[in-house]
């Protein structure tokens, strides 16, 4: 299992329009220059992201036939 480098970690923070470094709590993830709780992805990285795995889900639906 690889090991993540924590300190070059990051997500996006919706205040600063940017992907941050971050501190981790229980309950959420915050920007380390704004404060602002940051996510995983941007709006526009997680449609992107949804889209290729609805492609990938697609191409895989047409190209495998189930023998039974």
């Amino acid at each position: 299992m690889p090991q993540t480098d924590y300190y070059k970690d990051k997500k996006y923070c919706p205040r600063c329009t940017d992907y941050v470094r971050y501190l981790q709590s229980l309950e959420a993830s915050f920007c380390v220059t704004c404060g602002a709780k940051v996510r995983l992805f941007s709006s526009a990285d997680k449609r992107a992201f949804l889209r290729s795995l609805q492609a990938d889900k697609d191409a895989r639906k047409k190209g495998s036939k189930r023998v039974s």
